[in-house]
């Protein structure tokens, strides 16, 4: 008991797993104030290892504990004996890892619906989430008050961009990069700018369903582009032209060619077909 297993400033990065006991996570930034307790067959230090995420916490037995420590040195012999089960454990891990430090990286904290947005987008969409568990790590990860994460979900619910199930206990997230252009439009929204796919005029949404139709890649240089959208009755001028191009449907390549990106396009006619879910008038 009272034994630190592991600190920020430790310079071997370790998973830790706990067989028995219990360990504390202490953060030093709160005059080491308990941040949350670590249980029997959970794992720590995940993102530090596979990640080379910093440590953040120190890590302190409670009471006499048998813990399991995972190094660069030892990896790949322990990774060969560990059970397959743990494998599993550990890779789920790492991904959920890399999901929140992404989530993190792009939330707006100071906007949650935005936030919860960018936060939810990362999960698939055939994973069933446990409504209090995503409320209670969203609140954790944003320091964003459970009631106010709450109102957020709701206003998701309402959009139908998340979708309860049974008693609400769970939910599911129907289109996840659905909900990365909400999150675009909201921060578009925060900064009072308009937000481009809702911007577009009649001729301009038609050409978006032409270049739909064309394959990934198509490249033309601005001249033989104006002249492809006039042969099919578009009145183009390089005032038109200049325009499309803020939309950037389209990625510069060599000798002034523009390469047609459909991830772009695909962005944009989404954007459009979920309008009303986007601008919650649904």
């Amino acid at each position: 008991a009272g034994f630190v297993v592991s600190s920020p400033q430790d310079e071997d990065k370790k998973i830790i797993l706990l067989n028995e006991g219990e360990l504390v996570a202490l953060d030093p930034k709160e005059n080491n104030k308990v941040a949350f307790k670590i249980h029997p067959g959970n794992l720590v230090g995940v993102g530090a290892l596979l990640e080379r995420e910093p440590v953040r916490y120190i890590f302190q037995a409670t009471v006499d504990s048998s813990i399991t420590i995972i190094n660069d040195e030892c990896m790949e012999s322990e990774l060969k004996s560990l059970p397959v089960w743990l494998l599993a454990v550990i890779k789920a891990i790492s991904a959920r890892t890399r999901r929140i430090n992404e989530s993190m990286r792009s939330a707006k904290t100071d906007n949650p619906l935005a936030s919860l947005a960018s936060f939810c987008k990362f999960f698939k969409g055939d994973d069933f989430l446990q409504t209090k568990a995503l409320l209670q790590e969203f609140s954790w990860l944003t320091k964003t008050p459970i009631p106010t994460a709450t109102e957020a979900l709701k206003a998701l619910i309402r959009r139908k961009l998340v979708v309860f199930h049974g008693d609400k206990s769970c939910l599911s997230i129907p289109n996840a990069d659905l909900l990365g252009i909400f999150a675009d439009y909201q921060k578009a929204k925060d900064l009072d700018k308009p937000w481009l796919p809702f911007c577009l005029t009649l001729q301009q949404k038609r050409i978006l369903v032409l270049l739909s139709t064309l394959e990934n890649g198509t490249s033309k240089d601005s001249t033989d582009w104006i002249a492809f959208f006039k042969e099919r009755h578009f009145e183009m001028s390089v005032a038109d032209w200049l325009q499309i191009q803020q939309f950037e449907w389209f990625v510069e390549k060599g000798n002034h060619l523009l390469s047609l990106d459909l991830a772009k396009i695909n962005y944009y006619e989404t954007a459009l077909k979920y309008e009303q879910n986007i601008k919650g008038t649904v």
